[in-house]
């Protein structure tokens, strides 16, 4: 019997994003904080992006995405495939925003197998009471991994070509967090 590492928070709001979206020890979000100006929504391509072990596995895929002045996620969305190896399930592929936001697209689909998976547009994090702030250093720490690792140090599950989320930024008005920098954009893969 498979255990799931991650358990699900309840996460109350919209309905079609709770099952997909938990975050850890029931994060609030931070949608109090007064809404300054909307950042960019950057689109990120996870096509041939490997799942390979347990959540913080040296052998995790990674993407670090710069966008030091806009540092408020308020915003994500998601149209990917993914691809399972050997006796690995669809609902083990998780996806970790810095360790604040974990994303499950196949959350429920407790098969092997090939499936496509979409939010049907951007879910509103604030709405959800899942929004959050990322480090200061200016990068959004985006972690590959799977709920439970079937075979250690093996591919578990794959993106298959054109497999996207998409992330949306902001910051709060002036005075309530220190605007740090000027903007940038860049995005780069790398294994922990």
């Amino acid at each position: 019997m498979k255990l799931p590492v991650i358990a699900l928070a309840t996460i109350t709001g919209i309905a079609h994003a709770s099952p997909y979206l938990t975050s850890v020890n029931g994060h609030e979000g931070i949608g109090s904080a007064p809404l300054g100006s909307f950042g960019p929504t950057i689109t990120l391509d996870l096509s041939g992006i490997n799942s390979w072990d347990l959540q913080g596995d040296d052998s995790n895929e990674q993407l670090a995405v710069y966008q030091p002045m806009f540092n408020w996620v308020i915003g994500v969305s998601w149209d990917v495939t993914i691809v399972t190896n050997g006796g690995s399930w669809l609902s083990e592929a998780v996806i970790g925003f810095e360790d604040e936001l974990f994303l499950t697209p196949g959350i429920g689909n407790d098969f092997a197998g090939t499936l496509s998976f979409s939010s049907g547009g951007m879910v509103d994090l604030i709405g959800e009471g899942l929004d959050f702030f990322y480090s200061p250093d200016g990068f959004l720490d985006i972690e590959f991994f799977e709920s439970f690792d079937d075979v250690a140090d093996e591919v578990d599950a794959y993106f298959a070509a054109g497999s996207t989320i998409q992330v949306k930024f902001a910051y709060p008005a002036p005075g309530s967090l220190a605007l740090l920098g000027f903007a940038g954009i860049g995005a780069s893969r790398r294994r922990r």
